[in-house]
């Protein structure tokens, strides 16, 4: 049996009253025998190893040393428990807690609290080889100050039932915290993967830093939620996640995201993942992991299920192979806030299971099912092989019908890399770089989207299905097809400019339908148009139309006024079209419509239609240098509305067809 030392006669010297005992008083526990002391005569208790406590009494310098299981303090009107870490032991300071059990084994102290009220706990020093555990069954609050705590064990910070915790970084202090690289658990029932590891969910707030290395597997763990409300959180190392959780929210604070392992993610979650406000910040230089045809990739954000978005700010970089910056296998929505993201790591193929070829890219984000943009600035930027932009397996909304101009969403896409594959065959090119894809249907309801392209095969917008453009600024400035639909282009209401320099401005596999906006296409490449759809089902009832293409574009005749020529074949000559040029639709003297040429461009021909010219005035298509008195520019000048131009040499007179 321990033996429990100087107690009885502590007790007896001090001439305790049993009343005193029974309201506030420590109690050691030896193999079921107790012995108590005064909690207000004892100003600090250390532990200095395992079933070994050092007492300091009020205004006593040498300690009283007892032996025992663990220490329990009971029935007392303070609220908070004070740890004081060193390498081999820990001082217990103000241990003014109702029903609290410190257990000790070196510098891993375990506190158990079984009664009905909260506790909050203070730690503070520095250890080698420590653990904090808490067994709760009530909510905890640990108020980290200025801690350095590594184990040899296993977590840092272990909660092991499922209450609520909330970690509190006291305002002005860095604290750290390290877990094994290899866990030795003493205690069985001990499941901890992380360097902070909860059962219960767990709230982070507070002015204070706290640095993580997860050696073992996770940075931060908890089998429920995690909220950071504020304070600076800084995932210096993981394994596998750096916060993995069911459902993450972030109402403020900094988050800041370093990945260099395989196939690693930033913030993992089950469930939802909410930015409401506060900013995270990642870097991620991993590759991928393909295992039994199965690919696994670094991504800094992943939910299993929702992302939602309204304020804050995002800033991510992945630079690793196949990388991904936010990954998301249901829906994506943002309504406000700031995101950039970067990807710079290559595509490349690997083999499935079934032994089939296939590739993978990296992307900036990427929903398997839909994304929803409503506001916010969105900027995306991706350099490597068949690097894509953004991605939505089914549907793409931008913007509404609903909201004020002021929160239409700005979204800025550029695409950089080449194609994985790309033979001679324009044919057999894939793994393409795309600025926007998407499997079914695009709708555009308002917004500025600016999208470039500049690596061979580089695609704008690419949907497989509809794409619908309402009330919205688009520009695309591409190597291959600007916009480009598989079944069917909408134009209703935007303003719309397309710059192709190797294919067609915009493409449609079937129709393109014109019913009012502003649009304007280019492309320079031979034998390609501004305007491509299948048969020529290219159908004019309304708005403004101004195509450049070294291919004739084909227009379905409707009951609206349009006209459409080629230069080359009412010139005796061919014509070239002069880079930074302008080509102006005149009505007399006065400007209509200005486009400025990117190129030198030979052998153009043009599409222009607009509903309100008139068999009674005199038009012509001429080229100019410079344009006086605009009215309004469009796309950084790209699209001058109104003025004047002198020295202007006519290529065409032309006369409406109405």
């Amino acid at each position: 049996m321990k033996r429990v030392i100087y107690i009885l006669s502590l007790i007896l010297s001090l001439g305790l009253s049993h009343t005193a005992l029974a309201q506030e008083r420590i109690v050691f526990i030896n193999e079921g025998s107790r012995s108590a002391f005064p909690i207000n005569l004892i100003d600090s208790i250390t532990v200095p190893d395992s079933f070994l406590f050092n007492i300091y009494p009020t205004g006593q310098i040498s300690p009283l040393v007892v032996s025992a299981d663990s220490a329990l303090f009971m029935n007392v009107h303070s609220d908070t428990l004070k740890l004081d870490f060193h390498d081999n032991w820990v001082d217990v300071r103000n241990p003014k807690m109702e029903s609290i059990e410190i257990q000790p084994h070196g510098a891993n102290i375990t506190i158990r609290n079984h009664g009905a009220s909260p506790f909050v706990c203070m730690a503070t020093g520095s250890c080698q080889d420590g653990r904090l555990i808490v067994d709760s069954d009530t909510t905890c609050t640990l108020l980290l100050s200025n801690l350095y705590l590594s184990s040899r064990e296993g977590s840092a910070i272990y909660i092991k039932q499922k209450q609520k915790a909330e970690i509190v970084l006291m305002e002005g202090t860095i604290n750290t915290l390290m877990d094994a690289a290899n866990y030795n658990h003493s205690d069985t029932t001990d499941t901890s993967n992380g360097c902070i590891y909860s059962k219960g969910s767990l709230t982070f707030r507070g002015g204070g830093i706290l640095n993580v290395y997860g050696n073992h597997r996770h940075s931060i763990f908890s089998s429920k939620n995690i909220t950071v409300e504020d304070g600076s959180i800084n995932i210096l190392n993981t394994q596998k996640d750096g916060i993995h959780c069911d459902k993450y929210k972030q109402k403020g604070g900094i988050i800041n995201l370093h990945l260099s392992q395989i196939a690693t993610k930033g913030v993992k979650t089950k469930k939802e993942f909410e930015l409401k406000n506060g900013n995270i910040n990642g870097v991620a230089s991993a590759d991928l992991k393909i295992e039994d045809g199965e690919t696994s990739y670094c991504t800094l954000i992943k939910s299993d299920s929702l992302f939602t978005m309204s304020g804050g700010e995002l800033s991510l970089k992945n630079t690793g192979k196949g990388g991904r910056c936010i990954s998301v296998e249901n829906t994506l929505k943002m309504t406000a806030g700031i995101m950039h993201l970067e990807c710079h790591g290559d595509g490349g193929r690997y083999l499935t299971a079934a032994n089939d070829s296939d590739y993978y890219t990296s992307k900036c984000i990427t929903a398997d099912d839909s994304i929803f943009i409503q506001g916010g600035h969105l900027n995306c930027l991706s350099t490597g092989l068949g690097g894509k932009g953004i991605v939505a397996g089914t549907y793409l909304a931008i913007g509404n019908d609903t909201e004020p101009k002021d929160t239409e969403p700005v979204i800025r896409v550029e695409t950089k890399g080449e194609c994985i594959i790309n033979n001679v065959d324009e044919d057999q090119c894939f793994g393409c770089p795309k600025g926007i894809k998407v499997g079914s249907q695009i709708d555009v309801f308002c917004g500025d989207i600016r999208v470039n392209t500049s690596g061979s095969g580089g695609e704008g917008i690419e949907c497989k299905g509809i794409i619908r453009l309402h009330k919205s600024e688009v520009q695309c400035i591409t190597c291959e097809d600007g916009i480009n639909a598989g079944q069917h282009i909408v134009i209703d209401g935007a303003h719309i400019y397309c710059y192709s320099t190797d294919n067609d401005g915009i493409d449609s596999n079937g129709k393109i339908t014109m019913k009012d906006g502003i649009v304007v296409s280019i492309s320079q490449h031979e034998q390609d148009e501004s305007f491509d759809s299948d048969n020529g089902r290219f159908y004019i009832f309304g708005g403004i139309v101004f195509g450049i293409g070294r291919d004739w574009t084909k227009v379905r005749e409707v009951e609206q006024p349009y006209y459409s020529t080629g230069i080359t074949e009412a010139m005796n000559e061919p014509i070239t079209l002069h880079a930074s040029h302008y080509l102006i639709l005149k009505e007399g003297e006065k400007n209509l419509y200005s486009v400025q040429i990117p190129n030198d461009i030979e052998n153009a021909f043009i599409t222009c239609s607009m509903p309100f010219l008139s068999e009674n005035y005199s038009y012509r298509i001429v080229e100019a240098v410079y344009i006086n008195e605009e009215q309004q520019s469009l796309f950084d000048g790209k699209l001058i509305i109104g003025g004047y131009s002198n020295n202007y040499t006519t290529l065409k007179v032309i006369q409406p067809q109405i």
